[in-house]
């Protein structure tokens, strides 16, 4: 079997639809949500409920490795100075 024939494990397969149910119609590129990420990182450690724009952020960081990395980094220095 090569690869275009190989086939998409359960766990694959499962992560994929995760993924579809959290889209929506407008959704943030990289850009927006990093425009943003430091208003949700503070919105998270005051247990304060985020409004629309950064609920966006929260959806784009669930599907996006690169900017939920920059989110984790930004939460170890907020917690840290803390």
């Amino acid at each position: 079997m090569n690869k275009m024939e190989q086939r998409l494990t359960r766990e694959q397969v499962g992560s994929i639809v995760k993924m579809l149910g959290l889209t929506t119609d407008r959704e943030f590129n990289c850009s927006e949500c990093l425009q943003h990420v430091s208003e949700f990182a503070e919105c998270q450690l005051a247990n304060q409920s985020v409004g629309e724009v950064i609920s966006k952020v929260e959806q784009h960081l669930a599907m996006c490795p690169e900017c939920r990395e920059e989110y984790e980094a930004l939460m170890k220095i907020l917690k840290a100075g803390q």
